[in-house]
């Protein structure tokens, strides 16, 4: 009777043994589920370094000089983001900065209005690039995660599910309205300033392209109606816009305002160009030059007046480093300036 006891515990002992293994794998593989959190970590850490945020600078009817923000993904190792249309709209200037810190000004975008799609191109820079999914193979109730910046509230996550596909809104005013065709629905919370950010799978992929809040009608409140523009469509414009020559001329920007020498004004020199002042934002100023220099050469260059600055200037390209000759008191220095891009 003790040997048959001892031999029921000894077969009780394994069946614990077996199942606190099978447990233990059970675990294991719930903790690796889409939807799980260490999952949805791993998949904002592989595409959160490529999802960036847009400045632009534009200018009001009145003459201001306004700010508006927005997101963008990068998608190719030599400098091109994808963001919407409206991001970007009327830019002069565009600035973007990177989830390390690092800012760079755009050497040049192109728009599709009609598709609220839009390219901007940066220098390659050793650049993260975010992978790309299939938007073909969606399914309804799957993890979505959209990475973008809110409200100017950098690097912000929200996380939900597909809701629905092949929505078509409208939505705009008479100055940018657009018919969306074929919109992923989403519940992950979208809010000013993540349109142009990414819609991510729970590999870490790129699905879509956050575009828009649908708010419902006047005097009415929708929750939870997200919408991103389908990966697929989306790559599918952008690199028509890539290939094109076609957009706003963007031209390389010193950032100067500035005036010929003239002997009346007693410089002791006879010609050149003083730098009068800055506009906000300078190039010219960030790199060290100020009100009163005198510039005498671009890129070695002898220069006497505007006329010869800009001829050598516009002979450039937005991202070229330059060399500025200046006279500042006694002293004559050479000034480092990378020219930025803006639309003429």
């Amino acid at each position: 009777m003790f040997q048959s006891r001892k031999n029921e515990y000894r077969f009780l002992f394994s069946f614990l043994m077996l199942f606190s293994s099978l447990f233990l794998i059970s675990t294991s593989v719930q903790a690796g589920y889409p939807g799980s959190e260490e999952a949805i970590i791993r998949a904002v850490e592989r595409v959160e370094p490529a999802v960036v945020n847009i400045k632009t600078l534009w200018v009001s009817s009145h003459g201001r000089t306004k700010e508006g923000t927005g997101s963008g993904v990068i998608i190719s190792a030599d400098g091109w983001i994808i963001t919407n249309a409206h991001v970007i709209r009327n830019a002069r200037k565009i600035y973007v900065t990177l989830n390390d810190g690092r800012i760079f000004s755009a050497t040049s975008w192109r728009a599709n209005p009609r598709e609220d799609i839009a390219v901007v191109k940066i220098p390659p820079n050793n650049l993260p690039v975010a992978p790309v999914a299939n938007s073909l193979n969606l399914k309804k109730g799957q993890i979505a995660i959209a990475i973008g910046n809110p409200w100017k509230f950098r690097s912000t996550v929200t996380v939900g599910c597909i809701s629905g596909f092949g929505r078509n809104v409208s939505m705009g005013d008479s100055g940018f309205a657009v018919r969306y065709k074929d919109l992923i629905q989403t519940d992950a919370a979208i809010n000013p300033g993540n349109s142009g950010g990414a819609l991510v799978n729970s590999k870490g992929e790129v699905i879509g392209i956050n575009t828009l809040v649908f708010t419902g009608a006047q005097g009415s409140y929708a929750q939870g109606l997200s919408f991103a523009i389908p990966i697929d469509h989306t790559m599918e414009i952008a690199k028509e816009m890539m290939r094109s020559r076609e957009g706003p001329q963007v031209k390389p920007w010193l950032g100067v305002h500035v005036q010929n020498v003239s002997p009346k004004m007693q410089l002791g020199v006879k010609s050149g160009v003083i730098i009068v002042r800055f506009p906000p934002d300078s190039p010219a100023r960030e790199a060290g030059l100020r009100p009163g220099d005198i510039v005498v050469g671009v890129n070695l260059v002898p220069i006497s007046s505007i006329k010869d600055m800009q001829a050598v200037i516009n002979r450039l390209n937005p991202g070229d480093t330059i060399i500025i000759t200046i006279l500042r008191g006694m002293n004559k220095a050479n000034v480092k300036v990378t020219l930025e891009g803006i639309r003429q």
